[in-house]
């Protein structure tokens, strides 16, 4: 567990992971050069519960500081937390249990309920936390991959045998759990979810994850045509047809730009002007959906499903479905599509 400057908020979190019902831990806390109270209150809690051991360095980040973790760490299996988060009495034992149960899976999730410290909790969180929750088996999560980051990272549950495989966390311009994720992948790493609600998830204003650049869409957006372009997804397709022409897909269509990858324009399913253009490419427009004979043209592309409204990215999966192009080959998702929120959030 990274820390820096948590001592408002990290005593719930050293209750929860104390009173475990699973006791063979170690807690490892990495103080990433914290200036309050923080290295006094886990002196504090060291002397309550052996299990934890503290190691301070300077302020070098999170990825230095989860890195310093796996170097120092004992154990077979590692559980991630965060320190402004909380913990079912019963998270570590469940997700060993799972992992135990199914040794195919090298890195597991759970689902995770939010709550906020003030004000109203952000619909944005609602919404990512619904379709989250919805992804449970490894097929799910892979399907969904390019969407968002599946797996709410306080809830990571691996082995050491993965992290050593991919080489720990990397430094990049975007998120260091999606990064995890996607390179596991590339290693052909299975994932899983605990079905059942084993984190609470803080979402503040303050936060890591809403203030720095790492974490916000253009990041995003970077690390995933980066990883399409890894993983293969653009070879022999003469280039990207993007599905949706607002905010979305204007910042597909720049990160494929920016590898220099050939846009060939946008669709949408609603009519425009039959010259219209985005960012300097046609935009074709339609009433409902395209026709099938407009779709055949684009056999050979890569398709980018970036449609933000839910019900118009449903409309169009099943039509390209019906038209039998295969998604994660023919067809990518790079926008999640929530599921009703009192299905899985609740």
């Amino acid at each position: 567990m990274p820390v820096r400057n948590d001592a408002a908020v990290l005593g719930n979190c050293l209750d929860d992971i104390a009173n475990q019902s699973f006791e063979n831990y170690e807690l490892l806390v990495v103080d990433d050069g914290s200036s309050d109270e923080t290295p006094q209150l886990l002196e504090q809690a060291k002397r309550l519960n052996a299990r934890i051991r503290i190691i301070r360095t300077s302020a070098k980040g999170i990825v230095s500081a989860l890195n310093t973790g796996l170097e120092e760490c004992k154990g077979e299996y590692i559980a991630r937390m965060d320190a402004d988060d909380r913990m079912e009495k019963t998270r570590l034992e469940k997700q060993l249990e799972m992992m135990l149960q199914n040794p195919d899976l090298e890195l597991i999730g759970c689902r995770v309920k939010g709550f906020t410290d003030s004000g109203t909790f952000p619909e944005s969180g609602i919404q990512y936390q619904s379709w989250s929750n919805s992804l449970i088996s490894h097929e799910q999560i892979e399907r969904d991959l390019f969407a968002e980051s599946p797996i709410v990272h306080p809830s990571f549950f691996a082995t050491r045998e993965l992290f050593n495989k991919i080489g720990g966390y990397s430094e990049n311009p975007w998120a260091e759990d999606y990064d995890v994720i996607l390179r596991a992948y590339g290693k052909g790493a299975k994932f899983g979810k605990h079905p059942e609600f084993l984190v609470r998830k803080l979402h503040a204003p303050g936060r890591l994850s809403r203030r720095e650049a790492m974490y916000k869409r253009p990041a995003m957006f970077e690390a995933k045509v980066h990883f399409l372009l890894e993983f293969g997804r653009l070879k022999n397709r003469r280039g990207v047809l993007i599905v949706g022409s607002g905010p979305t897909g204007r910042q597909a269509a720049q990160s494929f730009e920016n590898r220099e990858v050939k846009l060939l324009g946008f669709v949408d399913n609603r009519p425009g002007p039959p010259d219209r253009n985005v960012k300097g490419k046609p935009a074709w427009g339609f009433p409902d959906l395209p026709p099938t004979e407009f779709l055949e043209q684009f056999r050979d592309a890569l398709i980018v499903l970036a449609i933000g409204d839910a019900a118009g990215q449903r409309a169009f999966l099943e039509l390209l479905q019906k038209n039998h192009f295969v998604e994660n080959h023919d067809f990518v998702r790079v926008i999640y599509n929530w599921p009703p929120v009192a299905e899985f959030s609740t």
